[in-house]
């Protein structure tokens, strides 16, 4: 504002009085330039008292010193003395009063100044115009466009201009197509000015085609015009054809200005192409342009950001003049590369050079440093910038206060906040995002209201962020209420604010609001579409995610690689194999089958569905792969039974310098559990404990589960011994471990100490220590358990009635067993019929009943056929067990190959059943079974199904993988070493009394795994103290 002015001197009047017109007229110049707005003023109000002449160009300069101070007050004391002075007609004074009132936010007068003028005038027209367009109201620049059409009045080219770059930010292209048209009809198609305006128009609404076109119609292309197009090209992400471009304005003959090469250096940095901006850098030399100031700033700015540190220290120190933003670029290199100490000691050099640091200085280094999340360089430069003395600037407070936040200082943020004097909404906005960073979502709803009791209006950072906090604590209340404010203030325009809003609902669990919120936008833009979509597949509507998939398609809206990912997801959960195949064939002709995440999620999708093959494929075929991709293969082997490729894999990917994470090794631990292989599993313990993991209790509990399942106890103990804290699923593992080994009184003791330090037994807790009952048999102690269960409050599963079924059976109470599936509120699985059935040698009716049950369920249920039509053997019905066997193969019902796997200095070897044998392991198995003939073994050939001699059946056991695992362990290791094997069915009854005794025989503990249990040979005997059946 104007300071109060002082009475015009009487010694001043009558110098006025004497003088002629020129010499007042420059001293009343002189008077504006000094800033001096009343001595002016009183002294053209003397003038027009003394009827001195007023020249128009005083008043003009009068305007323009009112505009530039935005004083509203003072404009309306130089528009009182216009009128006085009859010069309120004058076009350009009016012009310039009507701009000005605009300036100061006075649209009223500005409409009431401009109304008291003939429409003709195009100056006019363009004040108001101009006006508009300078405080972004577009909508209104083109609705004063067209009245000035209505009013006849022709726009000229300056107005065109400004109406295009208004056209440009509205939604649609409708208006800026309508007012090129007008330009072709004016004939100011060729004007330059208007050129570069329709190219720009059109290159912001990413039509690069009708840009392209406008540019070649253009009859004459100067630097400008081509600047303009190549800019838009860039914008528009087509950086191959900006470059393009950029080349054939050369071959034009038109050489580059500073702004073009401003342009493309900057272009070069953003995609990091150094050779490109090394070959600009030497053109601007050669054009004499390298003491450029703005072209040193971007061409350090352009080597820095890439990773050349010592290119960009190189032009900085070239440069003969250096001005603060050549600074500026500088320190923000140095703090992009780590060297924060080096960019504030640069501070010290700014001033020994004679320059100050300003707020840009202090922004510089921030914006290196702003994605390190270090708290010791944060807190270092803040103090640095409070020495300097920009603790004040808002802009860079607002900066610390998200630096922090992110550096993981939560409580330094508030005090940042807190110090500021006047926040903004930027300020509430940083503090609202740090409150939800740091899981106090609570409190930044509070904070939301809050802003708004201080007369702070939220604009849509703010919006969202308070919905971000809403949908992590599920506060649909607040969450509604908020919905609320989007309406009252007309925000639904706003589709960042509305996907925010869907996510929201969905997160909070209500998907009907969500939709509603979904099909009342006129507009949706990818995100919107995959937020619902991925919300769907959270909600476990899989089906309904893929029609949405559907007609988003049909709306012509191309997924990113989040939808595909989420879609992908959908497949694998609803089994989709052909549905999944489809949208790779769709991946592959977007191009998005190089993504990184799209690769993990396809390897993933193939192996859940059951294909693994098309998922080795794709990850054999990728052209890159993270972590996540070893890993989802690594898992893919070993849900489909290929467990050694599994640990092959996990080698490879060490080999690449691939640091596995936490799923990996989970992953690598189930390998190595379900191929016996103990000492791979210890090396691999120990890297994951190297790797930080050691105290990780999903980690250490996959570890108990490990060892147990490889046979060694001792390990199991000593990591459940060395765990610092355990979980109740550490102390499960345990038990379930204990209960694979048929150990019923240490599961016991796991599960009485388990208690004993406060943790209550869940209901997977029960099922092992249910499970350790059946397999022995201990009916009294396992309804003990079951009465326990009850008296927790835990509800009954079907695990547990299965277990309970089991025990009944084993203890030969067949009818209890089945009455206990006959009255259970659950329907029985294949699992519980097939436990049941294998238990049924002695009741045929209840094997035949078992049995239809199964084939009821699975007519290719391999299991149920070979169970049948061993209890028809065992129960000396030859005949009616072939006769299983052949419907077994008119069902086509294979059961899947045995495998068993053994590890041999550090290497796993897998056997297959009924493979041809190596000659050593041949004659290594035929001298064994010499040997326990002579122990008094005889073999079960009754096993053997198929017609042929008793010696044909005797050949067909000895080709059992299991017994091919041993001989090979007896070849390769030394004696008294113990065996450890992995299978991947059950043993049968003949594998099992072989192995008992061979272990008698050479000598040795030979511990197989398969897929029930442990069992433990030694001396003769199996810990399991049954048979296999």
């Amino acid at each position: 504002m104007f300071q109060d002015p002082e009475e015009l001197s009487s010694t001043m009047q009558w110098s006025m009085l004497s003088m002629d017109a020129a010499l007042i007229l420059t001293y009343l110049e002189r008077l504006c330039s000094d800033g001096k707005f009343y001595s002016v003023l009183n002294a053209l109000n003397f003038m027009d008292e003394k009827g001195l002449y007023i020249s128009t160009h005083i008043l003009s300069c009068m305007l323009q010193m009112c505009m530039n101070k935005i004083d509203c007050a003072a404009g309306r004391k130089v528009h009182h003395l216009l009128i006085r002075l009859g010069c309120d007609t004058d076009f350009k004074l009016a012009s310039q009063l009507v701009y000005m009132y605009l300036l100061c936010g006075s649209l009223s007068e500005a409409l009431q100044a401009f109304g008291k003028f003939p429409t003709t005038s195009v100056s006019l027209w363009g004040a108001m115009i101009l006006a508009h367009a300078r405080f972004g109201n577009a909508w209104q620049v083109i609705k004063l466009y067209h009245q000035m059409w209505e009013s006849n009045v022709i726009p000229d080219a300056h107005i065109l201009v400004v109406v295009l770059k208004a056209s440009s930010k509205l939604p649609s292209l409708d208006q800026g197509r309508l007012i090129h048209a007008h330009v072709i009809h004016s004939g100011l198609g060729s004007n330059l000015f208007i050129v570069s305006a329709l190219i720009s128009m059109y290159s912001h609404s990413s039509n690069n085609e009708d840009a392209k076109r406008v540019f070649d119609t253009a009859p004459t292309k100067t630097v400008a015009v081509w600047n303009t197009l190549i800019t838009g090209h860039a914008e528009n992400g087509l950086i191959k054809e900006a470059f393009t471009l950029y080349h054939q304005m050369h071959q034009y003959g038109v050489e580059g200005d500073r702004i073009t090469y401003i342009s493309i250096l900057r272009l070069c940095t953003n995609i990091s192409d150094v050779e490109q901006g090394r070959a600009v850098q030497q053109e601007v030399i050669e054009r004499g342009l390298d003491l450029d100031l703005s072209i040193v700033a971007r061409l350090i700015d352009m080597y820095g950001s890439s990773g050349y540190l010592l290119d960009a220290i190189t032009v900085f120190e070239k440069s003969p003049k250096k001005d603060i933003s050549i600074w500026n670029a500088m320190m923000a290199t140095y703090s992009y590369h780590g060297h924060i100490t080096d960019a504030l000691l640069m501070i010290k050099d700014l001033k020994e050079a004679g320059m100050e640091a300003n707020m840009n200085t202090a922004m510089s280094i921030l914006k290196g440093i702003g994605e390190v999340d270090d708290l010791n360089q944060s807190r270092l430069v803040h103090s640095i910038v409070v020495e300097v003395g920009f603790d004040r600037e808002l802009k860079i407070m607002n900066t610390f206060v998200t630096m922090y936040a992110k550096s993981g200082s939560f409580g330094d943020a508030c005090r940042v906040f807190n110090s500021i004097e006047s926040p903004d909404i930027v300020t509430w906005n940083a503090i609202i995002g740090a409150h939800v960073m740091h899981e106090q979502s609570a409190v930044a709803l509070q904070l939301f209201h809050h802003l708004q009791t201080e007369g702070q209006e939220p604009n849509v950072l703010t919006v969202c962020a308070s919905l971000n906090a809403c949908s992590k604590v599920r506060a649909i209340n607040e969450g509604l209420l908020i919905h609320n404010t989007i309406v009252k203030k007309a925000l639904e325009v706003d589709i960042m604010i509305m996907n925010n809003l869907i996510d929201m609902y969905i997160k909070c669990g209500n998907i009907i609001d969500a939709f509603k919120v979904f099909n009342s936008l006129p507009q949706r833009d990818v995100v919107t579409w995959t937020i619902f979509i991925s919300g769907l597949i959270q909600h476990c509507q899989y089906e309904n995610s893929l029609q949405l998939f559907q007609q988003m398609q049909e709306e012509c809206v191309l997924p990113n690689h989040i939808t595909i990912v989420s879609i992908l997801k959908a497949c694998q959960n609803l089994n989709a194999l052909d549905e999944g195949q489809r949208l790779h064939r769709y991946i592959v002709l977007l191009g998005l089958d190089f993504e990184t995440l799209i690769i993990n999620s396809l390897v993933d999708m193939y192996s859940k569905c059951g294909n693994f093959d098309d998922g080795s494929h794709v990850f054999h075929t990728a052209p890159s792969r993270d972590v996540v991709t070893w890993t989802s293969m690594i898992e893919a082997c070993v849900q489909h039974g290929y467990s050694s490729k599994a640990l092959v894999l996990f080698a490879k990917m060490q080999c690449e310098s691939v640091k596995p994470d936490r799923a990996a090794f989970l992953s690598i631990f189930r390998a190595c559990s379900t191929t016996a292989a103990l000492c791979i599993g210890k090396r691999i313990h120990k890297e994951s404990f190297k790797s930080g993991f050691s105290s990780d209790n999903t980690i250490v509990n996959s570890l108990i589960d490990m060892y147990m399942k490889c046979g060694s106890i001792f390990d199991a103990q000593q990591v459940f011994s060395e765990a610092p804290s355990k979980d109740i699923v550490t102390w499960t593992s345990m038990i379930a471990g204990y209960a694979r080994h048929h150990n019923y009184d240490l599961a016991l003791e796991y599960f009485e100490n388990m208690q004993r330090t406060g943790i209550t037994p869940n209901h997977v807790t029960f099922i092992a220590l249910l499970s350790a009952c059946a397999h022995l048999g201990l009916v009294k102690e396992g309804l003990c358990h079951l009465q326990l269960m009850f008296s927790l409050g835990l509800p009954q599963r079907l695990e547990h009635l299965t277990c309970t079924a089991e025990m009944l059976a084993r203890k030969g109470y067949l009818d209890a067993a089945e009455d206990v599936f006959e009255t259970s509120p659950f329907p029985i699985d294949a699992a519980g019929w097939q436990c049941l059935l294998s238990h049924c040698r002695s009741n045929l009716d209840m094997a035949r009943r078992c049995f239809d049950y199964l084939t009821h369920m699975d007519c290719r249920n391999a299991a149920a056929f070979i169970l049948m039509a061993k209890i028809y053997v065992n129960a000396g019905l030859a005949n009616s067990a072939w006769e299983v066997e052949k419907l077994r193969y008119y069902a086509n019902a294979w059961k899947k190959a045995g495998k068993a796997y053994i590890e041999v200095s550090e290497q796993v070897y897998e056997f297959v059943g009924g493979d041809i044998l190596t000659p050593e392991i041949n004659a290594k198995i035929q001298e064994l079974s010499v040997k326990m003939k002579s122990e008094g073994h005889t073999p079960i050939v009754d096993l053997v199904l198929q017609p042929g001699t008793d010696e044909d059946k005797e050949n067909v056991l000895c080709g059992h993988c299991e017994k091919q695992a041993i001989a090979f362990g007896l070849l390769s290791t030394p004696a008294g070493a113990s065996i450890r094997v992995s299978k991947n069915l059950r043993m049968c009854a003949d594998c099992h009394s072989a192995s008992s005794a061979i272990s008698k025989i050479e000598k040795r503990e030979i511990i197989i795994t398969d897929e029930l249990c442990v069992h433990v040979f030694k001396d003769g005997e199996c810990s399991c103290r049954i048979d296999s059946g």
